[in-house]
């Protein structure tokens, strides 16, 4: 907790990091989940679920999409934000913990605010 502004600019990602971060919407709605429970490691089965619940799944066959989202999840977007310092995910408990990136928090806060707030914004979302 006694950590100086200087080591907490030394841990955060640069700007070029974060928008390749936030370019992808799926990313953009697993950071804002980590966030909003920043308090305590996720389950990555819960993770999946507020996917899910974000996921149009209705003309598509549920589990399937869910196994596709969990192969993504496990190969891609978790260790890439790993790889950028963003998440600490433990594998073999399925677990994932949030760190704090104060400049990630301000623009997704900002693009929050900017698409009046809606909880699920899916205006751009096609890129899956």
């Amino acid at each position: 907790m006694g950590s100086s502004s200087d080591d907490d600019d030394d841990q955060q990602c640069s700007v070029d990091e974060i928008f390749e971060l936030v370019a992808d919407a799926q990313r953009r709605q697993i950071l804002t989940y980590l966030i909003q429970n920043a308090d305590h490691p996720i389950p990555l089965e819960a993770l999946l679920e507020e996917l899910m619940t974000q996921t149009d799944t209705s003309e598509l066959d549920q589990p399937t999409e869910q196994e596709h989202l969990l192969t993504r999840l496990h190969h891609l977007q978790l260790p890439k934000l790993a790889d950028y310092g963003v998440i600490e995910y433990n594998e073999s408990l399925q677990l994932i913990s949030y760190i704090e990136q104060s400049r990630i928090e301000m623009l997704l806060q900002s693009e929050h605010i900017a698409s009046g707030g809606a909880e699920n914004s899916t205006g751009d979302d096609h890129d899956s």
